[in-house]
């Protein structure tokens, strides 16, 4: 009863800190300095998000259409809610039992919501396509803001490989059983650059449409799941166990108690749920009204994750003794092919929303490309910051992304061609807990003193230090347990190129001049110079 207890008080904690945090933000935009220009009409909010772009020193040549549900899209596509639990899902209750959902996830998404609004902060005050490389950068000089955007990116691009991977993984499997051929690796390979060089031809062409695809691609995670909720509750309701079960730390076969080990591990699979939670950020030169739109995009994609995630994964746990042939690494799908009756459909929904999502993640990808590129910071950054005039998208670096992630899974697949979804999993969380360690603690450090960080709109006010500390707290906690607990050798891969990145910039600290655009001194003349070519909207 006593760990009842404790669980459902934790799931009150998740809820009563998601309503205050949005509460007290609320309040901060009410009380800030902060006008929003939209009640003038369109254009003038959109000269005023160039403003506050000039102040930065950057121009605006990315075409701004994308509203708060496109920028919400970003966020929560790359999460990755039902993309992610359609290879996660069953591992991590075959590592850690039932107990995962009751009080690993919640515990998860109570951190996450604490990194959540720290970044959030971030973005409201540094609104660019370069997020947190450029938050860094400005509290922290070049040298921290380089180090912060290549582990970003190359956390990203890891991601970007991870879909993708489990993907062409999933889809082999069912293309198969379903056209009886044996499934090879030269068919796997075909499958995954077959599905990258389509997401990068969608970000090439049909950059018009991106959001759009932002904004459906959040919305289709949801039905997929409200349709997986609705079938498992008309077909199998009231389950085959009681919800009580979830609390009682039992393992995988429900027949003893679970190891603290085996809890970390499948804990640690599902924290893949809330990686990539600053996906909005690098929409911030794309959308409407960033300061606002794109913080809070950044937060309740975190809580829309937890809330969805949480009520649909206890109803499948409280379901699968209904279910036949209930293996763990199979449980979402079968799941979603159960929920209506052994139909298909919902398989192919939660397939098109893991593609969704690795298209998403290549979108952002390609704004970090194109940020460090534009600030000097890349290899040939004239040619990777290029942006097309008659499409406003930095084309060079979609393509530059979608190369990038092939290489990526190829050196994972050949590094450990059994665990490579793991490798890869791994190395992107580390990588990008760390780069969201930065900032944040910078911010910790400077934050009373930065200007910047005071004019930001969306805040915590006097909260800000304490869930800033709790969030770099968990950051430097998660990496080390996924390193531990996933796959050690994405922990030293990610060390390593920490590392390595620090060498290269003390290196080349004198030789060459790495420009920070937040320090960009550009006239306005130059920008709009700049910006001639590229319409606002």
């Amino acid at each position: 009863m006593m760990q009842v207890m404790a669980g459902v008080m934790l799931l009150a904690a998740v809820f009563a800190a998601i309503i205050l945090g949005a509460r007290k933000a609320q309040q901060s935009i009410q009380s800030s300095k902060y006008q929003s220009m939209l009640k003038y009409g369109l254009q003038t909010q959109l000269l005023q998000d160039k403003h506050e772009l000039h102040r930065f020193g950057l121009a605006q040549q990315l075409r701004r259409r994308w509203g708060g549900l496109s920028a919400f899209g970003l966020s929560f596509n790359t999460m990755a809610l039902i993309g992610g639990a359609a290879f996660l899902f069953g591992p991590a209750i075959g590592e850690g039992g039932p107990s995962v959902i009751g009080f690993g996830f919640p515990m998860l998404a109570l951190f996450a919501l604490a990194v959540s609004a720290s970044l959030a902060e971030l973005a409201s005050a540094v609104p660019t396509a370069g997020g947190i490389y450029h938050a860094a950068s400005a509290l922290g000089g070049r040298k921290w803001g380089w180090r912060t955007g290549w582990l970003h990116l190359l956390g990203h691009l890891a991601m970007l490989a991870l879909m993708n991977c489990a993907f062409a993984a999933l889809l082999e499997e069912v293309l198969s059983a379903r056209f009886g051929y044996e499934a090879a690796v030269w068919s796997f390979w075909c499958l995954a650059i077959l599905i990258t060089v389509l997401q990068a031809a969608i970000n090439h062409w049909g950059s018009r449409s991106l959001s759009i695809h932002s904004a459906g691609g959040a919305m289709l995670q949801v039905i997929v799941g409200m349709s997986m909720l609705a079938g498992l509750v008309w077909l199998f309701w009231p389950g085959g166990y009681s919800p009580v079960l979830l609390y009682q730390l039992q393992n995988a076969e429900w027949n003893g108690t679970v190891h603290a080990g085996a809890f970390i591990s499948g804990t640690m699979l599902l924290l893949k749920l809330f990686v990539g939670l600053d996906g909005a950020a690098h929409g911030a030169e794309e959308t409407i009204e960033p300061r606002i739109r794109v913080p809070w995009a950044i937060y309740l994609s975190t809580a829309y994750t937890f809330v969805v995630g949480f009520i649909l994964f206890s109803f499948i746990l409280l379901s699968v003794t209904r279910m036949e042939g209930s293996a763990s690494m199979g449980l979402f799908l079968q799941a979603a092919t159960a929920s209506w009756g052994g139909s298909s459909i919902v398989v192919f929904l939660v397939f098109l929303s893991l593609w969704s999502s690795g298209l998403q993640s290549m979108t952002l990808c390609s704004r970090i490309l194109f940020s460090l590129a534009r600030d000097e910071a890349l290899p040939m950054s004239k040619r990777w910051s290029a942006v097309s005039v008659k499409l406003q998208v930095p084309v060079q670096a979609v393509w530059l992304s979608a190369c990038l992630s092939l290489i990526m899974l190829v050196t994972a697949f050949l590094s450990n061609r059994n665990e490579t979804v793991l490798l890869l999993l791994t190395f992107a969380i580390v990588c990008l807990n760390l780069s969201y360690a930065v900032p944040i603690a910078l911010k910790l450090k400077r934050g009373k003193k930065d200007s910047r960080l005071l004019d930001a709109p969306w805040h915590l006010g006097g909260w800000s230090t304490a869930v800033n500390g709790i969030a770099l707290a968990w950051l430097i906690i998660a990496a080390g347990l996924a390193a531990g607990f996933i796959d050690y050798w994405g922990g030293i891969a990610a060390s390593s190129v920490f590392v390595l990145a620090s060498l290269i910039e003390w290196k080349y600290r004198k030789r060459y001049l790495f420009l920070v655009q937040s320090q960009v001194k550009r006239s306005p003349k130059e920008l709009y110079r700049m910006e001639r070519k590229f319409p606002l909207n």
